[in-house]
């Protein structure tokens, strides 16, 4: 494996969208700072913000870093460069990886702050709160996952949307599970079978999701 070409993609995407990635964390801290404030109205508004910002933000970089350069000039950049299916792959799935979680963990690291620092948030919402942003997460890999093996921006496209509907599926279900309704507005932090089940589900879905990717495109003869 060319490490060192796997390095240069990486810097490579990072910085064709590093004003993007500053620009949705803005509107990130937006939608938290409105659910600071405590009013309810806002707290609302600032939800929606939220999972409006980091659903975009998802499709945004894999649109700009993987199918965007099937209309762009970059891949003669990556002919000439001595690089196989396995180290492309790697680097795309690292490089979309870290440029998806570190404005998601800046943004679920603030907003479990806030549900601390604020007497009218139960923390009870916290255990929900990552539960429900990871659920986000998992969708973002499997519009990734789709968008590496197909190379189609109708697939993508078509990968966000069915992404969407789960997760409006998921978050209806979620809502209403005994489990999470019965801790969601106490004052403690308890995780629960149904919590834990959850999440590790999600994260095997991660899981699944990116090696099968990754399985998929070493069968291929080459990226281009």
């Amino acid at each position: 494996m060319n490490y060192a070409v796997i390095k240069r993609l990486i810097y490579k995407d990072w910085y064709l969208i590093r004003w993007t990635i500053l620009g949705y964390l803005s509107a990130g801290v937006l939608a938290v700072s409105c659910i600071a404030t405590g009013n309810e109205r806002l707290i609302s508004v600032g939800n929606i913000l939220l999972l409006t910002v980091v659903i975009a933000l998802g499709m945004h970089v894999v649109i700009t870093t993987v199918v965007g350069e099937r209309a762009t000039q970059t891949l003669p950049f990556l002919i000439s460069l001595p690089i196989s299916t396995k180290d492309y792959t790697t680097a795309k799935i690292l490089a979309n990886m870290l440029i998806f979680l570190v404005p998601w963990l800046t943004l679920l690291i603030a907003i479990v702050g806030v549900i601390l620092g604020r007497d009218s948030l139960p923390d009870g919402l916290i255990p929900y709160t990552i539960i429900i942003q990871t659920e986000l997460l998992v969708s973002y890999c499997f519009v990734l996952a789709t968008a590496l093996v197909s190379e189609s921006q109708g697939w993508t496209i078509g990968a966000t949307l069915a992404g969407n509907l789960f997760f409006q599926a998921f978050l209806s279900y979620v809502s209403q599970l005994p489990g999470i309704t019965a801790t969601i507005g106490l004052d403690t932090i308890t995780w629960n079978q149904s919590a834990i089940l959850l999440l590790v589900g999600e994260a095997l879905a991660i899981v699944v999701l990116l090696v099968g990717t990754f399985l998929l495109q070493a069968r291929k003869t080459d990226f281009i």
